[in-house]
């Protein structure tokens, strides 16, 4: 058995947004069930843990947790908000810390060499993920590319064991259906970006899902269970139950068993 743990739930900007006073922020401000920070995730099983995406709040995120060991960690994409506490793990090992096995879709590995040029000056501080596959905790690890708008390409994360299989996709739009048949089809869990409820703005200037269309997205009406994260303040959780039963909203510290 695995466990699934978010550690964060919202977008790129927090929410609060530091300059926001919306009814969202208002809660959040006040240490209400909208307080998010930055998107990030574990997966650990036995003495395995691994990082998913490790943005700008990662060092408060994990002394929150009290979690104090990484073995592996893996980026999807080089934007800050999943990138920028790089730093926080590979300052650790020289310090009697930690020295996860860090990784990135191969063709990420030029911003991430790029934006944290000083790492790489040693040794390989950040390697590609295989494309045959990485085994952790239990499962089988592959990355796949996805549409991430206006903001280019990110990558989606597909797990499988011989009786589960899941996927961690939170900076995605306009998903192919053939990108969702070959890796999201028929899942035991969908982790997926919405940061918005229902997004006003024209869909050739946006760059995640909203609520509404992940709702009728097909890779999500066939999944047994679907997560949303990336919440911006648009999305309250204090509005209760989403339409479909099967559907949930993440929160920071929400805890999920996964079969491998």
């Amino acid at each position: 058995m695995a466990e699934l743990r978010f550690l964060g739930t919202s977008d790129s900007k927090g929410v609060p947004r530091w300059w926001c006073e919306c009814p969202v922020c208002t809660d959040a401000r006040a240490g209400g069930p909208n307080r998010r920070t930055r998107p990030s995730a574990l997966l650990s099983a036995g003495a395995e843990r691994l990082l998913l995406d490790f943005g700008p709040d990662l060092h408060a995120q994990l002394t929150r947790e009290g979690i104090t060991q990484l073995t592996h960690a893996v980026v999807t994409h080089a934007h800050n908000d999943h990138l920028l506490g790089l730093g926080d793990l590979l300052d650790a090992a020289p310090l009697g810390g930690p020295d996860p096995s860090v990784y990135a879709p191969a063709a990420v590995l030029p911003q991430v060499r790029e934006r944290f040029g000083y790492a790489f000056r040693k040794r390989e501080a950040v390697r590609p993920l295989p494309e045959q596959g990485l085994a952790v905790c239990g499962f089988v690890l592959r990355a796949f590319e996805v549409p991430h708008g206006f903001n280019g390409t990110s990558f989606g994360l597909r797990f499988d064991a011989p009786g589960y299989r899941w996927a961690y996709v939170t900076d995605a739009i306009d998903i192919s259906g053939a990108v969702q048949q070959a890796w999201m089809s028929d899942l035991d869990l969908l982790v997926l970006g919405t940061t918005f409820y229902h997004e006003q703005h024209p869909r050739a200037g946006r760059s995640v899902y909203d609520v509404t269309e992940a709702l009728e997205l097909p890779a999500a009406r066939t999944a047994k269970r679907v997560i949303l994260t990336h919440l911006g303040h648009d999305v309250d959780v204090r509005c209760g139950r989403l339409p479909d039963p099967r559907f949930a909203y993440a929160r920071e510290g929400l805890r999920l068993e996964l079969p491998t």
